[in-house]
């Protein structure tokens, strides 16, 4: 089972290594919008970002993904991190 977080900003996400050995990792996260950055009106989005471990705060920009469907959040997660991990070739977390 893949381990699921939560951040400071009560958010669940999901970290992992996208090669062994290197500081890239990847974090995937559910993110609530409700005000005008809400920009596709469904109130939750999928986020994923470049991070660097061994330097905190230094990464990429987030992509965010409108969520139109009524899954739970964590399994929204899971299945996005499986399938990530399965095309590229990255071990699950």
């Amino acid at each position: 089972m893949i381990e699921i977080q939560i951040d400071s900003k009560d958010q669940p996400y999901i970290e992992w290594p996208q090669a062994e050995g290197h500081a890239g990792y990847k974090r995937a996260w559910i993110q609530r919008k409700t005000d005008e950055s809400d920009w596709a009106g469904t109130g939750r989005y999928l986020n994923v970002v470049r991070i660097d471990r061994s330097k905190p705060g230094i990464g990429g920009n987030p992509t965010d993904f409108p969520i139109f469907s009524d899954l739970p959040d964590r399994q929204i997660l899971e299945a996005f991190v499986a399938a990530v991990c399965a095309v590229t070739g990255c071990r699950l977390p």
